[in-house]
C-alpha cells in the first residue's frame, strides 16, 4: 500500500525550490565528498522512485569510508566489529545541497538498513533506521500435512517527489498448499509513514505520523495475549523508524516503556538500546537527566540491562557518560551505574 503524503505536511519546501524530477538536479559537486573517499557514485544512484532492496551487488565500505560516513548513523563513534560489515546500497540527490545515502549493516544474523542525509561537504545532517526486513519470508508452521504457514515481510521507501517519500512495512501470513502449489494470504498488516526531507536535509514525519491497515485473522502466535503483544511490538518497531532529529520521539519511547513486560520488554530493551541510544547516546542521557523528576524513567531500563549485559555494551555506555560536559549529569550517572551494578 503506497500512500501519498501530498498536502499532509506544512514543512515541504516552497515551490520556488522544488524540482519536478530528480533528473533536473544536475549539480555534480553534490557527490564530490563520496569521490574524495574513492567511491564512484554513478552505479549507486537510485534510478527509480523507490530505493532498491539490499543485494549482493552493494558497495562494501572500507574502514576509512565507514569512519567518514557512518558515525552518528549506526553508532555515535562507529567502529566496525570483526564480525560485521557495512555496505553503501544507493545514493540519491534530494536538492542542490542535500544527498541521501542508503546503507546496509550486516552483523550476527541481521541485515539492518539505514538512510542518512548529508550536505555537499559530507557532513551528516539526519538519519533513520529503515528496518531489517526488506524482502524476507520464513516457514513458521505446518498446520497439516498438505499446508505450510509462511510469514513474509517487505519494506519499501518510495519517493513521491524529490524531497518526499513514504516508508511502508508490510507483514503477511500466507497459507501454502503443498499439493496445488497455491498461496492464500490469511492475514496482512501494513504500516506507512510519510516523510519530508526539508531543504536543510532534516527528515520530518508528516501527519498522521503512522497509518496502519490490517486484514484477515492473525495466527502467528498462540495464546490469549499474543495479538496484544504483537501490536505492542509493532508500536516499538515503528518508533525505531523515527528520524534521529525528531524532538518528540523520546517522550513516546518513555510513555511506551510503561506498557511493556515479558516479551515486549525484551523487544523494547533491544530496539531502544540499538536503534536509539547507540546512534545518539548523549541525546538520550541528557533527556533522562533533564526529566528525572517528573518522567517515569522507563528509558533507564534498557541502559541498566545493557550495562551488565556484556563488557562491550558497558564500555559503550561508560564512554557516552564520559563525554558529558555537565558535572551534575556526570555525578547522576555515576550513581546510576553503581545502582545498575548492585542490582545485577
Amino acid at each position: 500500500m503506497c500512500i501519498s503524503c501530498k498536502g499532509k505536511s506544512n514543512t515541504s519546501p516552497s515551490n520556488d525550490n522544488k524540482h519536478d524530477s530528480i533528473t533536473e538536479i544536475n549539480d555534480s559537486k553534490s557527490f564530490e565528498f563520496l569521490r574524495k573517499l574513492g567511491i564512484e557514485e554513478e552505479s549507486l544512484i537510485a534510478k527509480d522512485d523507490s530505493l532498491p532492496a539490499p543485494s549482493d551487488r552493494d558497495y562494501l565500505l572500507t574502514a576509512k569510508e565507514q569512519g567518514a560516513l557512518l558515525k552518528g548513523v549506526i553508532t555515535s563513534n562507529f567502529n566496525l566489529s570483526d564480525t560485521a560489515s557495512a555496505y553503501l546500497v544507493s545514493v540519491r540527490q534530494i536538492n542542490d545541497n542535500v544527498v541521501l545515502c542508503q546503507y546496509k549493516y550486516l552483523f550476527s544474523d541481521l541485515e539492518d538498513v539505514y538512510i542518512a542525509t548529508y550536505n555537499t561537504d559530507g557532513v551528516l545532517i539526519d538519519a533513520m533506521y529503515a528496518g531489517n526486513c526488506w524482502d524476507k519470508s520464513d516457514l513458521i508452521d505446518n498446520p497439516s500435512d498438505s499446508t505450510e504457514l509462511i510469514c513474509a515481510e517487505h519494506t519499501l521507501i518510495y519517493f513521491i517527489a524529490d524531497h518526499e517519500f513514504t516508508y511502508n512495512y508490510e507483514y503477511k501470513e500466507i497459507e501454502h498448499n503443498i499439493n496445488t502449489d497455491e498461496d492464500t494470504a490469511t492475514y496482512s498488516k501494513t504500516v506507512s509513514m510519510c516523510c519530508n526531507i526539508e531543504m536543510n536535509g532534516k527528515i520530518v514525519i508528516s501527519l498522521p505520523e503512522a497509518d496502519a491497515y490490517e486484514e484477515g485473522v492473525f495466527r502467528l502466535w498462540s495464546g490469549s495475549d499474543s495479538k496484544e503483544e504483537w501490536d505492542l511490538i509493532g508500536k516499538i518497531q515503528t518508533l525505531t523508524h523515527y528520524p534521529y532529529s525528531d524532538e518528540s520521539v523520546l517522550d513516546k519511547w518513555d510513555s511506551l516503556g510503561n506498557s511493556v513486560d515479558g516479551a515486549t520488554a525484551e523487544s523494547f530493551i533491544f530496539n531502544f538500546f540499538n536503534y536509539v541510544f547507540m546512534p545518539q547516546p548523549e541525546k538520550v542521557l541528557k533527556y533522562i537527566y533533564e526529566n528525572r523528576e517528573y518522567k517515569s524513567l522507563s528509558l533507564t531500563m534498557p541502559l541498566g540491562f545493557y550495562y551488565t549485559y556484556t563488557p562491550q555494551s558497558r564500555k559503550n555506555i561508560d564512554a557516552a557518560i564520559a563525554r558529558l560536559d555537565n558535572p551534575a549529569m556526570l555525578a547522576y550517572y555515576r550513581e546510576m551505574t553503581e545502582l545498575w551494578l548492585s542490582n545485577d
